[in-house]
């Protein structure tokens, strides 16, 4: 894309990320950005431990962030991932990902497209995963290749909802 992504601006006005955030505030007790967040100064920003080598590792820092935050009266299960660059993301899309792993308190992923794609930046990771996505990582970096493997409750969601913005011309068509 040639910039910080989070800073695009959505449609509705705000950034990409102060969009996802709204986003995901009703549905998640904690909400934390993964990677660098100097403009969110209200959100809980998890820095990546092993820069530019893919998702799989701020899903294992949300997953260890999440199994650290507990009190007496509450403690996080599981971590809601979302993509900063998929705008059109909605609310009830988490919704029926959240409904998913309730019901079967395990790895839950969206899938979308004819070829029922597992979105594994879609999803809900149990933090009882954490020691499995850990090993997996440390001989292979795509949480695509790990998701595959596991089983998971896959979610349908519509494809033009999972649609990264990634290059330029994504923005273009966005705006037509």
């Amino acid at each position: 894309m040639g910039r910080d992504k989070s800073t695009i601006r959505h449609a509705d006005g705000r950034t990409f990320i102060e969009h996802a955030i709204a986003r995901l505030q009703p549905l998640c007790n904690e909400v934390c950005i993964a990677g660098k967040a100097e403009s969110q100064p209200d959100v809980p920003a998890l820095p990546d431990p092993t820069p530019h080598q893919g998702p799989i590792f701020g899903v294992l820092q949300a997953i260890e962030y999440a199994a650290t935050r507990f009190t007496a009266t509450e403690k996080h299960d599981a971590c809601l991932i979302t993509p900063v660059d998929m705008p059109y993301l909605t609310a009830e899309d988490l919704k029926k990902i959240i409904s998913a792993w309730q019901l079967h308190d395990c790895l839950s992923c969206a899938i979308c497209g004819p070829e029922k794609k597992r979105q594994p930046l879609v999803a809900i990771y149990p933090v009882k995963l954490g020691p499995a996505v850990a090993s997996h990582a440390k001989s292979d970096s795509s949480l695509m290749r790990w998701t595959e493997v596991q089983r998971a409750i896959e979610v349908p969601l519509a494809e033009s909802h999972c649609r990264n913005i990634n290059r330029p011309i994504d923005l273009k068509q966005r705006d037509s």
